[in-house]
């Protein structure tokens, strides 16, 4: 008698798509038993009620100018003469930036849509918001330092805030 052999086959597509669907339903349960009817507050206004306050110009200008400041997945050095240099996923841009009249600093870079975002400062800690959403505590380092900055792990021992 011969041996039956079944064949492997690829994970159905059927499944994935029911676990994928099934995944952002209970993501959305949990997101609503957070905020009923969806109406979460902002980063900025749980900010604000913690006592938070937004950074002048002055202080952005200060805490920026001479400085690399680090993002979640790169970062930007703004240099005093209004141009900068960023570095996102390890691909560096040369551009421009201008701090606004109510302190958003923003910038345009090539192949970016011009972009501006804010700083709120709690206690020692400072945050970066972009579009009311916090990006995440805002570190700076003194310097040009965006080749420091892109293992993560290896981070200066300059920092300032």
């Amino acid at each position: 008698m011969k041996a039956r052999y079944r064949e492997t086959q690829p994970f159905p597509l059927k499944v994935l798509f029911f676990l994928s669907v099934a995944t952002l339903l209970l993501s959305a349960c949990e997101d609503y038993r957070r905020c009923p009817g969806g109406n979460c507050p902002s980063d900025e206004e749980v900010l604000v009620q913690a006592g938070a306050v937004r950074l002048t110009p002055e202080q952005v200008r200060a805490r920026n100018i001479g400085h690399t400041e680090e993002w979640l997945r790169g970062g930007a050095y703004y240099r005093e003469d209004g141009t900068m240099r960023a570095r996102w996923r390890k691909v560096f841009y040369n551009g421009t930036w201008e701090i606004k009249d109510d302190g958003r600093l923003c910038y345009q870079l090539p192949r970016w849509q011009s972009r501006c975002h804010f700083y709120m400062g709690l206690d020692d800690d400072v945050y970066l918001l972009d579009e009311g959403w916090n990006i995440g505590a805002s570190r700076t380092f003194s310097g040009d330092q965006l080749g420091s900055i892109g293992s993560f792990n290896q981070l200066p021992d300059n920092r300032t805030r």
